[in-house]
């Protein structure tokens, strides 16, 4: 069984989704709300310096731009619009052909992403994902999504153990398939280790050494070239 699993931010898009994800939405219905954006840089600076984690990050961006709880028909519209922007003007030239080679070859295609769920559920179906294993939010009683995440980030060692999850839920024996695993940064180690093929896309030095040293291969998304059989 072949089985090729895609990071989404940066690695099939040219460009991160999240911010980009709440400034659409803030746009669309709540335009006030844009003028949190001085508070969101320092929110995102705070993070890189270690204040916090990702979790409760992504928790305030979600309460910030869009609130406590995501309109049900509302946030439906934006995403479907928002997706549509990112599937037909955002993705890199060499996941579309990637994606392609993968797809012919027959293999299973999911999308793995610290990004949340809803909406990256609906870039992966337009994509053609038979999966998506993404950052889950939990449901009001009036089964609504909130801000609140449910469990972790889908991102680093958690991100792992949702594709094993999935793995096991669908009964698919690890040693019976052969994984392939797409990535544009580091943090994403322990899924590259326990893929079969592992890429790192568009690396940086430092991540292309560290790809070097793991023998994982390297692709250039940023062109439809690159994007050779595996």
């Amino acid at each position: 069984m072949n089985i090729a699993i895609y990071d989404l931010d940066s690695t099939i898009t040219r460009r991160p989704t999240f911010t980009y994800f709440l400034l659409f939405y803030a746009r669309y219905a709540s335009p006030i709300r844009l003028a949190g954006l001085p508070i969101w840089i320092l929110a995102l600076i705070g993070y890189s310096i270690g204040l916090y984690g990702r979790k409760p990050l992504k928790q305030f961006g979600i309460q910030m731009f869009i609130g406590r709880q995501l309109g049900t028909d509302t946030c439906t519209k934006i995403v479907a619009e928002f997706a549509d922007i990112v599937v037909t003007k955002g993705l890199q030239p060499g996941a579309v052909a990637q994606l392609r080679t993968d797809r012919e070859r027959g293999a299973i295609l999911v999308l793995a992403t610290a990004a949340p769920e809803f909406y990256a559920q609906t870039i992966g179906d337009l994509l053609g994902f038979q999966a998506v294993i993404a950052t889950r939010h939990i449901r009001a009683s009036d089964g609504r999504l909130t801000r609140k995440i449910l469990g972790d980030n889908c991102y680093a060692d958690e991100k792992l153990r949702r594709v094993e999850g999935w793995l096991a839920q669908n009964s698919i024996d690890r040693k019976a398939a052969h994984i392939v695993f797409y990535s544009d940064d580091i943090s994403d180690s322990p899924t590259l280790n326990f893929a079969d093929q592992a890429y790192a896309v568009n690396p940086s030095k430092s991540f292309a050494a560290a790809a070097v040293k793991a023998h994982w291969g390297i692709k250039n998304f940023r062109s439809m070239q690159d994007a050779a059989q595996t």
